[in-house]
């Protein structure tokens, strides 16, 4: 293993995709398009647990105006599909998304997490836009003086 590799805090995954009409046809195509293209599910991704456990929260925070908890999706969940999931899975799967920077956790209740630039506190769009962005800037930063150093460090 090269000794840098422990130096890694997280990965950000933003995939450079086509976005056809088609997508925006149904809730279900933008759904798997946008947990493809921020990383939530792999391209190759053959269960749809984390999808499901990502319309869930959608439909309890944006349809219901609810800040739901993990008890609250699971019970969503088994309403709607019959399945049982584990809390252990849902609390996994919302965590990628607090380590993403675009949902929060209140006590037991799970929010958007807010860009303090935006008028609607409640925007995922917003939210995305902000905090990975934040994320990916403060990256490329260090990553230009990195590359600065090294040319600099092969010119001797």
């Amino acid at each position: 293993m090269i000794p840098e590799a422990e130096l890694i805090r997280k990965e950000v995954i933003l995939r450079k995709m086509d976005f056809p009409a088609s997508v925006s046809l149904t809730k279900n195509s933008l759904l798997r398009w946008c947990a493809l293209s921020t990383g939530f599910i792999s391209p190759k991704e053959s269960r749809d647990k984390g999808l499901i456990i990502l319309d869930a929260l959608f439909v309890l925070l944006f349809t219901k105006k609810e800040n739901p908890t993990t008890l609250e999706i699971q019970s969503y969940i088994k309403e709607k599909t019959k399945a049982d999931f584990s809390e252990k899975l849902i609390r996994y799967h919302l965590n990628r998304l607090i380590d993403l920077g675009t949902l929060s956790r209140d006590g037991l209740k799970y929010k958007i997490n807010p860009a303090p630039n935006s008028d609607n506190r409640n925007s995922l769009a917003d939210s995305f836009d902000y905090w990975v962005k934040k994320e990916i800037n403060e990256e490329l930063a260090k990553t230009k003086t990195a590359l600065e150093k090294l040319q600099d460090a092969y010119k001797k």
